[in-house]
């Protein structure tokens, strides 16, 4: 609101064509006014809103007065007026750093004053696209430096509040990286150091599973030799080893790191126990209900949506149906959060969970029900859609071949289902695994 009476008051004075510095000026304008306007201001009013007597906030009808005075039918078409010029002038200046060759302090200050903006993490989205596509790692260690304030979020630390803007980052800049070749994202590796939270802000939350043997894998490699800090180092770990395992390797080794001094994220917390599930199973020959009985323990308290997003797939691979029915049993009213995008990995993936257990239990009308609800296709970008899609593949092949059984189908889930293990490189989704999963 202020900024919009400032606004005005330089349109009047453009209008006038001088500033009022002096009583006579408003009795000049009010003149004019009178003159001009089908519905005038007194003289004391122009007074309070030019500062010559005590005032509070203007009325609406002095506002409309003075926009009807320079050519608006009201105040509301004189902001509506001003938002779009500023938009625009907004616009312009992402457009000439989108293209710059160095930032400036003045550039960056006024990049900070944009972060209350609407769509402020739209336009930082923008520059570091622009940046890596350029291939201006200069820039973009300005972007993902660490400061006392932070460049990326509305806010100058990482909360609750602001998980949803590091997503909307990490998907658009992961985006952008799929796209590079080996050479263009190698020289990107120095970003990786702990003066930057480029890993943090992209890798950590954008975990690109169609990229494991890509730019992804690489980053991830290389953060195990710059990466110092716990919880970093088992995400790295957790991600090597299960890269591993999903590529059909044997040399996938037990992972118990001490986290009894650590407050690790839910969903690095589920990844870890999930990844233990596997190991104890495929490498101990351990059955998994004891586990699965302390992870039900541990998820109490967590955000359970989250938690519980790499345990899934561990208890599918183990073909631990009856321990998903259990924890489904325990947290269905938690697992299952909707309104908003940021759960489309979580939701698909306890619906694909749902298909299995119902399949197990022949409760095919139900199981059907599950997999109608599932919405990879919309966002065959996201980082986990391949994923997903493997797993979607082997409950959407056996119930065909639990009810009517076409070979036609059948034969188009295989080729589907090789097409993304042969992109993947996950060789651990063995065509035997599609064909006689149950």
């Amino acid at each position: 609101m202020d900024y919009l009476v400032s606004k005005l008051k330089l349109e009047i004075y453009k209008k006038l064509g001088f500033h009022i510095q002096k009583q006579s000026d408003v009795k000049y304008l009010h003149d004019h006014i009178t003159v001009s306007i089908l519905h005038p201001v007194g003289f004391n009013t122009l007074r309070r809103f030019f500062g010559f007597l005590p005032s509070g906030d203007p009325q609406f009808k002095t506002l409309d007065a003075l926009s009807e005075y320079i050519g608006f039918t009201s105040f509301a078409k004189f902001s509506e007026f001003v938002n779009k010029d500023e938009n625009w002038n907004t616009w312009t200046f992402i457009a000439d750093f989108e293209n710059t060759n160095s930032i400036s302090s003045e550039m960056l200050e006024r990049l900070i004053k944009l972060k209350p903006h609407s769509d402020y993490i739209y336009y930082i989205s923008v520059l570091i696209k622009s940046f890596i596509r350029r291939g201006r790692l200069d820039l973009l260690k300005i972007i993902f430096a660490k400061h006392p304030y932070s460049l990326l979020f509305k806010k100058d630390d990482i909360d609750s509040q602001e998980v949803l803007d590091i997503l909307k980052i990490a998907y658009a800049v992961g985006g952008v990286l799929r796209t590079l070749t080996r050479p263009q994202y190698e020289k990107l590796a120095p970003l990786l150091s702990d003066e930057y939270v480029f890993k943090t802000t992209v890798l950590d939350f954008y975990i690109d599973y169609s990229n494991f043997n890509g730019y992804y894998g690489f980053f991830v490699q290389n953060r195990l030799l710059l990466d110092h800090q716990p919880d970093h180092q088992i995400f790295a770990n957790l991600i090597s080893n299960y890269h591993l395992f999903l590529s059909g390797k044997s040399t996938f080794k037990a992972y118990n790191p001490d986290i009894s001094n650590l407050e690790l994220y839910p969903a690095l917390l589920g990844r870890l126990l999930g990844y233990q599930l596997i190991t104890s199973y495929f490498k101990d020959d351990q059955p998994t209900q004891s586990l699965v009985n302390q992870i039900v323990d541990i998820a109490k308290g967590k955000h359970i949506s989250i938690f519980f997003i790499e345990i899934f797939p561990a208890l599918i691979f183990t073909k631990s149906i009856d321990d998903i029915k259990h924890i489904f049993s325990v947290f269905n009213d938690d697992l299952f959060e909707t309104g908003d995008w940021v759960y489309y990995t979580t939701q698909n993936m306890y619906l694909i969970s749902s298909a299995f257990v119902e399949i197990k239990n022949k409760n095919y009308d139900k199981a059907e029900h599950y997999l109608g609800l599932v919405s990879l296709d919309n966002s065959k970008t996201n980082s986990y859609f391949t994923y997903l899609k493997l797993f979607f593949l082997i409950a959407s092949y056996q119930l065909e071949k639990q009810t009517t059984s076409y070979r036609l189908v059948l034969s188009e889930f295989e080729v589907e289902y090789l097409d993304l293990v042969k992109l993947t490189g996950f060789k651990r989704f063995k065509l035997a695994l599609l064909k006689r999963y149950f």
